[in-house]
């Protein structure tokens, strides 16, 4: 009989949701913890049930949002999963500790996307997909200038962004498809709320 439980997905379930404790989503005020759990989710609807995958789609913002490191990390996890949340994780800061734009932050995570591993890409492809969606749902209860106002960047260049992230993080492959389609049928739909 095949376990249908993961003791590794438990512990990345158990890090993620302390790390993110004390977090909420931009502008709905939800747990931050909803949003690698719906990454998980939409990972599984599209075929992709490998623990290490499942475990750093968990895992994905941690290094990136929390007190965390790659480091320790290394030493609770395997290599892929240390090795998908690296490709996962922006680099928020320069060499001296000096806040990087959004600008260069987003433009140098497209470039590691290009060159990433499968899993990382499908993570980074599920992660976009359920962005579009609670904007969507967000745009549904908050009004247009509120809505944008949340970003660290113009209507224009956030969708710019996640065109651009899809076709790196995609790149045509066959195992992809299904979650770029999702997703720029997503984005299709945001371009209707620019303002």
């Amino acid at each position: 009989m095949e376990p249908l439980h993961s003791p590794v997905f438990e512990h990345a379930v158990r890090l993620a949701a302390v790390a993110h404790k004390s977090q909420k989503r931009k502008s709905s005020g939800v747990p931050y913890i909803a949003h690698p759990m719906s990454v998980c989710l939409i990972l599984i609807k599209a075929g992709f049930h490998e623990e290490s995958i499942l475990a750093a789609a968990v895992l994905h913002d941690v290094v990136e949002d929390t007190e965390l490191t790659i480091e320790e990390l290394a030493e609770l996890f395997s290599a892929d999963v240390v090795q998908y949340v690296k490709e996962m994780t922006e680099e928020k800061e320069t060499r001296e500790g000096k806040k990087r734009s959004w600008r260069d932050r987003k433009q140098d995570h497209i470039q590691v996307m290009q060159g990433a591993t499968l899993g990382a890409r499908a993570i980074e492809l599920a992660d976009k997909l359920h962005n579009l969606e609670a904007m969507l749902f967000d745009l549904q209860i908050e009004n247009k200038e509120e809505f944008w106002g949340h970003f660290g960047a113009s209507p224009e260049a956030i969708v710019q962004y996640y065109h651009s992230m899809i076709e790196a993080a995609g790149q045509s492959d066959p195992q992809l498809e299904l979650l770029v389609r999702n997703c720029n049928a997503r984005l299709e739909e945001l371009k209707k709320h620019l303002p």
